[in-house]
């Protein structure tokens, strides 16, 4: 097995050795008679067309934020990596606006606690999201709690929903809180 191997390998770089040369012009045969050069033909300068210039994006104004009013909250949403400064974005998920499941984690007892009274939310309770410069309303639909090793509480469902997520009960990880909420329009 080795052996077909190493010459499988060295039939390859042979053959790449050659296909080199014979482009490259080294692998031709030498004649005594002088080259002579070939007429050059004038040939058009192609030029490529200008392409109209397309003014940058606006970069996104200000941090993202989260407000809920039943639960007297208005924090920064801050990156995954960042969980333990506020609410933050759950990683691979969506943002407000692109039909996608968008997920935020925060803790109830630890930390900032941004999420502590997280059970207290009720369907029809509004939340809004502040991402690039927009804001995104949603009401909550439903709440549940589930085993913390339910990975797939936030997994895409084809349309945009709000999933916030705390463990529960208080002081325990056994549990997750999640409430959803649907986009208002």
């Amino acid at each position: 097995m080795k052996r077909s191997a190493l010459v499988l390998i060295t039939a390859l770089l042979v053959g790449t050795s050659v296909g080199f040369l014979a482009h490259d012009g080294a692998a031709r045969q030498q004649t005594s008679s002088p080259r002579v050069a070939a007429p050059a033909r004038h040939l058009p300068q192609l030029t490529r067309p200008k392409r109209p210039r397309i003014a940058p994006s606006p970069a996104p104004t200000g941090p993202s934020t989260i407000s809920i009013p039943r639960l007297h909250l208005e924090s920064r949403v801050f990156p995954a990596d960042k969980l333990n400064s506020g609410p933050a974005w759950w990683p691979v998920t969506g943002r407000p606006g692109g039909g996608d499941t968008v997920a935020v984690a925060g803790h109830r007892t630890t930390h900032t606690h941004p999420f502590y009274y997280l059970d207290r939310l009720r369907r029809g309770d509004a939340i809004t999201i502040g991402f690039r410069g927009r804001a995104y309303r949603y009401r909550v639909v439903a709440s549940r709690v589930l085993p913390a090793t339910d990975l797939h509480m936030a997994d895409a469902v084809g349309h945009e929903r709000l999933v916030l997520t705390a463990c529960t009960p208080r002081g325990s990880a056994a549990f997750r809180l999640v409430v959803e909420a649907r986009p208002t329009f």
